[in-house]
């Protein structure tokens, strides 16, 4: 069974496993609420396994939460799979890196 978790650690934050559809759920979202109580968050994607366009959509919901929050978000180490999702998308321009 795929799984996701969000592990957050000041303010950087590692997201591990696969960002897909089935593993966004409402308690992973309630969790990545906690991405927007410091106003900077460095988010390390280096872990994720598999993503699809729910993944994708829950990154730009994050960036629109973090802008709401006044909160200064920043990705690193996004995998290739994501960028090329992002790009066919056309919305890669969203992600902040």
């Amino acid at each position: 069974m795929a799984q996701v978790t969000l592990t957050i650690t000041g303010e950087e934050s590692v997201v591990v496993g696969e960002l897909i559809r089935t593993t966004i759920t409402k308690s992973f979202e309630k969790e990545s609420k906690k991405l927007f109580s410091s106003i900077k968050m460095v988010v390390d994607l280096s872990q994720i396994k598999k993503v699809d366009t729910a993944g994708l959509a829950w990154l730009l919901y994050i960036v629109e939460q973090a802008i709401l929050n006044s909160c200064q978000l920043t990705f690193i180490h996004i995998p290739q799979d994501l960028l090329k999702l992002a790009r066919l998308s056309g919305v890669d321009s969203f992600i902040p890196k």
